[in-house]
């Protein structure tokens, strides 16, 4: 019981230090921008007058020289930020990041350690091994709680169809009995007519 306890004082302070550490995704994504838009803030004309000169030998204009540094600027800025964007969201760099200032929190207690006797990876494989067993459990709540989400979406998407099918349903009732009534009243329209041409024959004067 103990033993279980323990446990789940470990998953839960991994769950808080991955979520008190996710405060450092937006101070990275903050610096790579702050670094991007310097990367280019160099830029002089001299090294533009090439396309300056392709620009007036292709198409016969002339573009200022500081407007063209200002647009080729911001345009090579914009293709290097998407770049790194697509850099942060194909290799999973925000979890890795976070994952990694787990570890070096962590690890913090074995700073300065004698590895004389045991090598880094023997010393801190315990650690490691329960980071690894906090971190998977920690995955499986949050799976188990999408998993949960999914299922009322889907319940909710259910009933919505049934509803839909059951206004499908009473329009189709609708207009079956809207046709009958149509052709019923085809029907007896030509009754309709005479006793309606009867009843105006019978009001008017007789002729003398």
């Amino acid at each position: 019981m103990e033993n279980a306890e323990q446990v789940h004082k470990m998953e839960d302070d991994v769950e808080a230090a991955f979520k008190r550490h996710q405060r450092i995704i937006p101070q990275v994504k903050k610096a790579y921008d702050e670094a991007i838009g310097q990367v280019f803030a160099d830029l002089s004309p001299s090294d533009l007058q090439a396309f300056s000169a392709i620009l007036l030998q292709h198409e016969n204009s002339v573009l200022s020289t500081e407007e063209l540094v200002t647009n080729m600027r911001t345009q090579m800025t914009i293709v290097l930020g998407k770049m790194n964007q697509s850099f942060f969201d194909r290799n999973d760099v925000e979890n890795k990041l976070v994952t990694l200032e787990v570890l070096k929190e962590k690890f913090a207690p074995y700073e300065g350690k004698d590895w004389t006797r045991l090598t880094p990876e023997e010393l801190t494989r315990p650690v490691r091994m329960r980071l690894l067993d906090s971190s998977i459990r920690f995955m499986e709540r949050q799976l188990e709680a999408q998993q949960k989400q999914l299922e009322i979406s889907m319940a909710k998407s259910k009933a919505n169809r049934e509803r839909l099918q059951s206004v499908q349903n009473e329009r189709v009732k609708l207009t079956a009995k809207m046709e009958q009534q149509t052709a019923q009243y085809k029907e007896i329209r030509p009754q309709l007519l005479e006793l309606q041409h009867s009843i105006n024959n019978s009001h008017l004067p007789p002729e003398n």
